[in-house]
């Protein structure tokens, strides 16, 4: 299943999704994604923030920043049950 069809080239992102990144995304994950796709941090800030449309060239890009983004929030939720279990044993 395709994250973005063609109806979705031409506008901003949504808000759920840029809202998604923005919560996940850790420091340098944005320079990171930009660089192996030959774009600018501030361009994939600005499609992020809503300032600048996605596009053919510039979805794999955001793909690859959502896909880092799940696997923080894997590795959050991990940690927060880890954490939830160190508390109930000190409890």
């Amino acid at each position: 299943m395709a994250i973005f069809e063609h109806k979705h080239f031409g506008s901003t992102i949504s808000k759920k999704l840029a809202t998604y990144i923005i919560y996940n995304q850790r420091e340098g994950d944005i320079e990171e994604m930009a660089n192996k796709h030959s774009y600018t941090s501030h361009t994939l800030t600005a499609i992020i923030r809503g300032r600048r449309n996605l596009t053919e060239g510039n979805a794999p890009m955001v793909i690859d920043l959502f896909r880092r983004c799940i696997e923080n929030y894997n590795t959050n939720e991990i940690s927060k049950n880890t954490i939830n279990e160190l508390i109930q044993k000190a409890i």
